[in-house]
């Protein structure tokens, strides 16, 4: 069955792009894909992987492509992942010697820069039913941190590779299961909230291609960007964990007087990202801006602005959060000094407790 004649039965999660001429939808961003209900034994997709070539900082090895990893998971539990590395090929997801009926979420494990998703077909033994599930929504928007960047590599191994970058696992998507939300993530390694004053090499900045559905996706494949239907797919709460990367311009910026105008420059337009995400997803939003668990060297600027927009604005459904800065002597790293799998269940747990207290308990 084609994917477009599937779409009836299925729930999409995050943001996905269904591009007319390769009749496929792609999942890009980490953890996008479909819940879709199966009465049967079999479960099996066509999928189109494209890699991609994440360039890598001056003076440093040249890494090769990297390919998507597609995954299976059967309720909050992961059952299968595979990584792609054929353009064109059918994977099975799920096999049982038993017919059964359940809801299975096909996913994407890895995150957008580093290799496209697409599915173009979608078979079972059986037949498939409609998912009715709602619950309500998180988006989770950061960087390699919110990615999982690495997050099942070995202790502080230098190599990355998406087959050991575990969306499902990062602290976003576990915070959402634990309070019960779905989770949308929009989150790519290297990223920025915002264009720096002075950059020191090309990167992207969140404030760029937040409106937009997959602006990844479109650029590399010379298409119009589309935007996002914010209103349709609301977000009951954004958690942003921006910064971390915007810090490197300045730390490493040839002329030391000039620091304090980048940083004023970063408030400035971090400000005005702030703004941004709160007029796209409405006045009922909780937005939270959040920094951590690598780099505090902005969260002043990040705490201030939270401030500053809540005095001249009114607006109490905006509030920022720290977390606890990685423990190497009992978490460990995952790849290139980045939270472990360990860091991530932590980090987790401490942004569910702060979303329960003075979000969702409203104190």
């Amino acid at each position: 069955m084609l994917i477009k004649e599937a779409l009836p039965f299925a729930q999409i999660h995050g943001r996905t792009v269904y591009d007319e001429e390769k009749e496929a939808l792609f999942c890009n961003w980490t953890l996008s894909g479909i819940s879709i209900g199966v009465r049967g034994k079999t479960l099996k997709v066509r999928v189109l992987a494209d890699s991609d070539f994440v360039p890598s900082p001056p003076g440093m090895p040249v890494p090769p492509a990297d390919w998507p990893c597609i995954a299976l998971a059967d309720g909050d539990e992961l059952i299968f992942r595979h990584e792609c590395r054929e353009q064109d090929q059918w994977v099975t997801l799920y096999e049982s010697e038993e017919e059964s009926e359940k809801v299975l979420r096909i996913l994407k494990l890895s995150e957008n820069a580093r290799g496209k998703l697409g599915i173009a077909e979608i078979e079972t033994d059986g037949t498939f039913y409609k998912v009715e599930e709602r619950r309500p929504r998180m988006e989770v928007v950061g960087d390699s941190i919110t990615c999982g960047f690495g997050n099942e590599a070995p202790n502080n191994s230098f190599e990355f590779k998406t087959s050991e970058e575990n969306g499902w696992l990062a602290y976003g998507p576990l915070a959402a299961r634990e309070l019960g939300y779905d989770v949308s993530m929009i989150c790519e390694s290297g990223i920025a909230a915002v264009v720096p004053e002075h950059p020191l090499f090309p990167m992207h900045a969140m404030e760029d291609i937040y409106r937009y559905t997959d602006k990844l996706y479109d650029d590399k494949y010379h298409k119009d960007s589309g935007l996002w239907d914010f209103e349709k797919e609301h977000n009951d709460i954004v958690v942003l964990n921006l910064g971390t990367n915007d810090c490197t311009p300045i730390r490493f910026y040839r002329d030391f007087s000039e620091v304090a105008d980048m940083e004023r420059w970063f408030h400035v337009r971090y400000k005005e990202f702030v703004k941004q995400v709160r007029e796209a997803n409405g006045p009922d939003t909780f937005v939270c801006c959040t920094l951590g668990s690598m780099d505090y060297y902005l969260y002043h600027h990040i705490r201030d602005v939270v401030k500053e927009i809540r005095e001249e604005t009114g607006d109490q459904r905006i509030c920022c959060f720290e977390y606890i800065p990685i423990n190497m002597m009992t978490e460990g790293y995952g790849a290139a000094g980045h939270p472990s799998l360990k860091t991530n269940a932590r980090m987790g747990r401490e942004l569910a407790a702060y979303l329960r207290k003075y979000v969702l308990e409203g104190e």
